[in-house]
């Protein structure tokens, strides 16, 4: 049986009717349009003043709907629904999201071509003002990628209750909707979510799960309190339709209308506080700000003091740099200080162009922003290059009397020993002038060749998301920074000899910053799931880093060569994919030659190591005089290049040198594939073409395509 309100896939032949009435035990009877097909058969349209007797000449000229006299009763209805409703329209089309309430245009998307892919494509999200119906939030998640599932199912669980919803999945929103974003949506009150196919559109217009007032002590009658009892969402309307039919048709637009009943505004027992009227007013403007909006227990201006304390070597402020993603900034800016030793350390936040929403809530928080006038075209590396340098600079001039700070970019997730980390280690930017730096990322931060949080090493590194640099050095690479017209990015640019100067980084084993950003300006929701998702970073906040005096360079090139040293050679290792790659039982530490005349890695020799034992696998970094360290369940292991490694001349008699074939390399990538697309569901959806439309109507011309290009009908 079809659910009421749900429009079904494909071109209905014109008897099918394009106008349904939507009720559910839960609601009252809104009146729903869908159009995506023909208009009904004019007969169904009939002048009913006109009788049957009537000649058909005077029938066909009935016909012209000028002729017909206004329904007062019909008008009466359709003017008091108009008035306690908004009527909310929107039109998917192949290139095109557009959402309109009461005829003004509230969102708009449209596709461009961005990292290769269209980006017409995923899932958007739009929360309307239940009262005003003005515009709180808009955001589009790329489910066609990886990793985007975890943002879109966040950005649904953060909605505050009784706001007006629209979610509209635009063609190839279904690869990669997971469960978790799947759930939530349902949750919001979808029905046919998990019946979407690529290639189709599928829109619903809802409220979001209201709640029941109860205990309250303030008389607020009919105003929902939050943190109550939790229904699913009230839905107004839900269509499916297809955009591109599998014998590759364009199909018509999806258009939605939907008149949605007004609610009076969320009130909160908080709201008539002095001092939180101007957080009232910000909830009652922007959504997706759940803690900071919630009616129990809010987040107050006071958390920006609330962490826990910890010893201060020095004032090393944080510069937390954003620029269109509000959400981001919030993820982390909650993050950042509920991090021990917040509370205690300044923070400047720098946002690239005027963005109204971002700096309201850090002024809510107390927190100083300078904004930065962007330079670059939207989408270039110029922007985030000419952004970093403005923030890099002015932290320095904001506070004239520190002598160091902390970049952070704002899709960072933060460890609990964050600021710990850098107190621990800013002593050796002035102990040591051949150290430039201190990262809290690591590329290598895989549970399989990383576990040790209390270890640092010197590493021809750049600096990398979230990292310390002196005022010193700050002036100089200011100069050295990359120029506006130059192609290219501001990190890599950093890693050539003209800014480091023979200098090194200190990068933690185990990462105090975990990417979890997608869909983003440099990461991709791929590369977000095969190079960062799979990582992780310290959750310990009481870690104490050892071994910090063995980081003076020339102390630590002494540790290194002796470790070296006394490492134990591998034998019979043509193949160091094979599972166990180190001997059973043996405490090491080990070592192994490969083939590397220089750097830059040419072989590919690190490369396959990498691969195979399950460390960064896009290409060869975090060296050190060309070794690389891998800590694989406690056991260390130096991988060490030759000729290029000054320390392959420890071995006058020779040593055995791995030098990978094609094959090894395509067999070791092919490995690192399925390793690195493990998490990804099994299948997705698509339709087939039908032989009889009864299929199509019900929806039951599902095939079940998966990865190895397997086809399995429904």
């Amino acid at each position: 049986m079809r659910t009421p309100g749900v429009l079904w896939p494909r071109a209905w032949p014109w008897w099918v009717t394009a106008t349904l009435l939507t009720h559910t035990a839960q609601q009252s009877s809104f009146l729903t349009e869908v159009s995506a097909w023909p208009a009904a058969h004019p007969s169904h349209n009939r002048n009913l003043l006109i009788r049957d007797d009537y000649p058909v000449k005077w029938r066909k000229i009935a016909e012209n709907r000028s002729l017909h006299p206004v329904n007062l009763t019909s008008l009466k209805v359709i003017q008091e629904l108009e008035a306690d409703t908004f009527l909310v329209r929107v039109i998917v089309n192949k290139q095109t999201i557009q959402v309109y309430r009461d005829n003004n245009l509230v969102y708009e998307r449209e596709g461009s071509l961005t990292h290769g892919f269209m980006s017409h494509s995923g899932v958007h999200v739009v929360v309307l003002h239940p009262a005003r119906g003005n515009l709180m939030l808009g955001r589009q998640f790329l489910t066609h990628q990886p990793s985007e599932h975890r943002n879109l199912a966040a950005c649904l669980d953060s909605l505050l209750p009784g706001r007006i919803l629209v979610v509209a999945a635009v063609p190839d929103a279904v690869v990669f909707l997971a469960e978790d974003a799947v759930e939530k949506l349902e949750v919001m009150g979808a029905s046919r979510i998990r019946n979407l196919a690529a290639f189709e559109a599928w829109v619903m217009v809802s409220h979001t799960p209201a709640t029941t007032p109860s205990g309250d002590d303030h008389p607020k009658p009919k105003l929902p309190l939050l943190d109550q009892e939790v229904t699913r969402g009230r839905v107004w309307s839900e269509a499916v339709s297809i955009i591109r039919r599998p014998d590759g048709v364009q199909g018509s637009p999806l258009r939605v209308l939907a008149h949605v009943p007004k609610r009076p505004v969320l009130w909160c027992r908080w709201h008539e506080q002095r001092d939180m009227l101007e957080q009232r007013d910000f909830c009652d403007t922007y959504e997706g700000y759940k803690r900071l909006c919630s009616c129990s227990d809010p987040i107050r201006r006071s958390f920006r003091f609330s962490a826990p304390e910890i010893q201060m070597n020095e004032v090393i402020p944080v510069a937390m740099l954003t620029a269109i993603k509000p959400f981001n900034f919030y993820r982390q800016l909650l993050n950042l200080l509920e991090t021990p030793g917040a509370a205690q350390t300044p923070i400047l936040v720098f946002i690239d162009g005027p963005q109204t929403e971002i700096e309201q809530l850090a002024q809510l928080f107390g927190l100083n922003v300078l904004v930065h006038q962007p330079q670059g075209k939207p989408g270039s590396s110029t922007l985030l290059n000419m952004h970093f340098r403005f923030s890099v600079h002015n932290v320095f001039n904001f506070f004239p009397e520190v002598d160091k700070a902390i970049i952070l970019e704002d899709d960072l997730l933060l460890s609990p020993d964050f600021l710990l980390f850098f107190q621990q280690t800013a002593w050796l930017l002035d102990a040591d002038p051949t150290i430039f730096c201190v990262n809290a990322f690591s590329v290598n931060s895989y549970p399989e060749v990383a576990s040790d949080p209390t270890v640092l090493r010197r590493l021809e590194m750049f600096p990398q998301f979230g990292w310390m640099v002196t005022r010193k050095w700050a002036r100089e690479q200011y100069h050295y920074w990359i120029p506006e017209k130059e192609p290219g990015d501001w990190d890599w640019w950093l890693s050539s000899q003209n800014s480091l100067q023979g200098r090194h980084a200190l990068v933690p084993e185990v990462a105090r910053t975990f990417h979890a950003g997608a869909a983003g300006a440099h990461v991709t929701g791929w590369a977000q799931e095969h190079l960062f998702s799979h990582m992780f970073y310290n959750q310990d906040p009481n870690v104490k880093l050892s071994g910090l005096e063995d980081l003076i360079l020339d102390k630590y090139e002494i540790k290194m060569q002796h470790e070296i040293q006394r490492a134990q050679d591998l034998e019979g290792t043509e193949d160091p994919c094979v599972y166990p790659f180190l001997p059973p039982n043996q405490p090491g530490p080990f070592r192994v030659f490969v083939a590397s005349e220089t750097k830059s890695d040419e072989y590919d020799s690190y490369f396959v190591m990498q691969l195979c034992l399950h460390g960064f696998n896009e290409d060869s970094r975090e060296k050190f005089n060309g070794v690389v360290r891998f800590n694989l369940e406690g056991r260390i292991l130096y991988i060490i290049g030759c000729p290029a490694s000054p320390y392959c001349k420890l071995f006058p008699n020779g040593v055995r040198i791995l030098k990978p074939s094609r094959e090894l390399i395509l067999a070791a990538e092919n490995q690192a594939l399925k390793w690195q697309t493990r998490k990804y569901p099994p299948c997705y959806q698509q339709r087939f073409t039908v032989h009889h439309p009864t299929q199509e109507f019900l929806m039951e011309n599902i095939v079940y395509r998966y990865w190895n290009g397997t086809l399995i009908h429904n």
